[in-house]
């Protein structure tokens, strides 16, 4: 019996008892003379939990209602989770502090250390006018107003009667944590007074890849160490300390690109009339983020600006480049003189440095189809002078066949000439995109402080879903001198952390971008396993599956198109959940892989039936819709079955150890249930 239970005999017992002592019409909430008994005092504050996606206002705009129950939190080993709380006062309350205890593994021995475990309050900054191009709808709250998006380093805060505060969780699960089922406790206080949540978290017995398989770059810069950060550009010992803070940053929030410009080049004039470049600085700045073991890629370049009209005309000219004279002037000169003499220089030093394969190089920044021409031309003549790199520019046309490898439209233009630039990345060139946020209307996916927090983290379910390379952001801090009360026309997309002296603030939008980099590997690590497991087959029934395949199709839940996306954080978690669980149900019995075609939530014509094809386990028993699936001795299978009039097909496998069951669902479907046509009854995979 558990040790809630009790029998009824004692159940009476007590309630004997309770009578004689007098507390019983106390406990129902009367006094021992009848009279209704004083009510419960309510409690200065309380603490209950939330999604990490949600932004809690403090002044209890959207209303985000207290509910009962546990924060609870699942994710691999080798991930660094989210989680989140909210403290509401019901009184006024000074010197609110927090804390979380030891994160216990609840059946065996195991803990997560308790230096794993941190957290923050989140703080506000002040939009004045919300994001342009926007639906009302489409934002969290008309502005001006208070927006939830810093976390602070304060240790502990006051709250007026009725005002909320978040507090933000981060939890490291080891590589090497035992998988299974942990608790903590979550604990505010404010003197002797205390409110406590449960926290649980259940860790997956799978491990996040610390390499990264999707390529990431926040484009930073220097010229703000003074102001923001009190470090002097002229130290540079200053200057490397706090350049590796921004390094470490980076890795991890699992960003692998990063960018130097060219002008960390010192360029002379040599008495002989020849150029002469020392590359002892960029070398040295590179090196920091080098060393943090977590970098893939360096851009660097940028050779061509653009001339008359600036972006709206149509020049794009080399540049100019300063080059320190022998008698110590300094003169520039031109780019047509210049690069001749610096790309094999540059090009020699990367390969000595061995990061030359590792490098993409910069033309000229978002050329349009008034300039592409001129563009071209720019790009042509540094592929003839140095064909060894590989080019990279955020674009604004779609005409770049043969002058880029990499491309990277913004994701409007992605979103509406998406067939032109898919086609460029059949032809072999590398797909990226890249946003801004005031310049992204519509449904499309955006990062201001002002609309949905989901937003950012579905970026990395839509580069997953579109087989994208890589995201390129232009700001991690590109500050206003005040960001927190006057972050400017780009609303906070201009920077995902914060300054303070020596260091940074890390936002909500950069927490949640590396949970969507973290979801873009569960669904890396659902397609590596199909991989393996199909590796593994038969060659006839290997050629059926596509790795990626159950990838897409869950990232298309959440991410249904360029436009189009969920709002909803469960739909989110839910499809996370889904990943995970089909890459461990690929080792457990029975062993099946099902493909269809057209893929999960794809339309389906009236009358028309869904392809099955796949493998089971030989000897698997399949049916799908109830109606028998032949399974051919190497366990392919090949069928056409109409879904059910709700748009499912059902697929039940079994076999003597146990059976599964997998579900698909499509749409558009109006059609009533018919009997299966399979390929097995003509020209089955037993028959050939």
């Amino acid at each position: 019996m558990h040790k809630s239970e009790r029998s009824p005999a004692k159940n009476r017992r007590l309630g004997s008892l309770l009578t004689r002592s007098g507390w019983l019409p106390v406990l129902l909430g009367w006094s021992v003379n009848g009279s209704p008994a004083a009510p419960v005092a309510q409690p200065a504050f309380e603490c209950f939990p939330a999604s990490d996606l949600e932004r809690v206002f403090e002044d209890g705009y959207g209303v985000l209602e207290p509910r009962a129950g546990s924060l609870q939190l699942s994710g691999l080993r080798n991930e660094t989770l989210s989680g989140q709380c909210v403290l509401l006062a019901h009184e006024d309350v000074q010197g609110l502090t927090f804390s979380v205890g030891p994160l216990e593994r609840t059946h065996d021995a195991g803990a997560i250390p308790q230096e794993n475990l941190t957290w923050n309050f989140v703080g506000g900054v002040f939009i004045e006018k919300n994001s342009p191009n926007r639906q009302p709808e489409t934002l969290l709250r008309p502005a001006p107003a208070w927006f939830p998006d810093v976390l602070t380093d304060e240790r502990t805060c006051s709250l007026k009667k009725e005002m909320r505060k978040a507090v933000y969780i981060t939890i490291q699960i080891p590589p090497e944590a035992p998988p299974g089922d942990y608790r903590a406790l979550l604990t505010a206080s404010a003197g002797a007074t205390r409110a406590t949540l449960p926290l649980t978290l259940r860790v997956y017995p799978l491990t996040l890849p610390t390499e990264r398989h999707l390529l990431v770059t926040e484009w930073f810069s220097t010229s703000r160490f003074k102001k923001h950060h009190q470090v002097d550009a002229s130290d540079p010992e200053r200057v490397s300390r706090m350049l590796r803070v921004y390094a470490r940053n980076m890795a991890e929030h699992r960003q692998n690109v990063f960018r130097l410009g060219l002008d960390a080049i010192e360029s002379r004039r040599a008495a002989d009339g020849k150029l002469e470049f020392d590359f002892s600085r960029f070398d040295r700045l590179a090196q920091v983020f080098w060393d943090t073991g977590r970098m893939d890629a360096l851009e660097t370049g940028f050779i061509a600006r653009f001339g008359k009209g600036g972006w709206s005309g149509g020049e794009i000219l080399l540049d100019d480049f300063p080059v320190k004279e022998a008698d110590g002037r300094r003169a520039s000169v031109s780019g047509k003189d210049f690069l001749p003499q610096f790309l094999p220089a540059l090009v020699g030093r990367l390969r000595a440095k061995g990061w030359l394969g590792k490098t993409l190089f910069h033309i000229c920044d978002e050329p349009s189809d008034h300039n592409v021409l001129a563009f071209r031309a720019a790009s042509e003549f540094l592929h003839g002078l140095a064909p060894e790199l590989r080019r990279l520019d955020a674009i604004e046309t779609p005409h770049c066949l043969g002058a880029l490898e990499v491309w990277v439209p913004k994701l409007d233009h992605l979103a509406t000439w998406h067939e032109a630039y898919e086609d460029a990345q059949r032809q072999g060139n590398q797909l990226w995109f890249y946003t801004v946020g005031i310049y992204q209307g519509g449904s499309l996916l955006n990062k201001t402080v002002d609309v949905p927090l989901i937003e950012t983290r579905l970026m990395h379910w839509l580069n997953y879903r579109y087989n994208l390379r890589g995201y390129l952001h232009w700001g991690f801090n590109e500050w206003t001198d005040d960001p927190i009360n006057q972050p400017g026309e780009h609303r906070g997309d201009g920077w995902h952390v914060y300054p303070k002296p020596g260091g940074l603030l890390d936002s909500l939008r950069w927490e949640q971008m590396r949970n969507g980099l973290q979801d873009y590997e569960c669904l890396w690590l659902l397609e590596n396993k199909t991989a393996q497991f199909r590796a593994s087959l038969p060659a006839r029934a290997a050629a059926f599956i596509d790795p990626r395949q159950r990838g897409v199709e869950i990232a298309a839940t959440v991410v249904a198109d360029y436009c189009e996306h969920t709002q909803d954080p469960e739909v989110l978690y839910q499809a996370r959940r889904q990943a995970i669980q089909e890459t461990l149900a690929l080792d457990q019995s029975p062993r099946v892989l099902l493909q269809t075609t057209p893929i999960e939530q794809a339309p389906v014509a009236r009358g028309c039936a869904v392809d099955l094809h796949g493998w089971a386990e030989p000897g698997t028993v399949l049916t799908a819709n109830g109606e028998p699936i032949p399974v051919a001795a190497d366990g392919l299978f090949l069928a056409q079955v109409p879904p059910s009039r709700e748009g499912r097909i059902v697929l039940e496998a079994r076999e003597k150890d146990g059976k599964r069951e997998i579900i698909r669902q499509f749409r558009g479907v109006g059609n009533p249930a018919a009997p299966a046509s399979k390929l097995g009854r003509s020209g089955s995979p037993e028959s050939k």
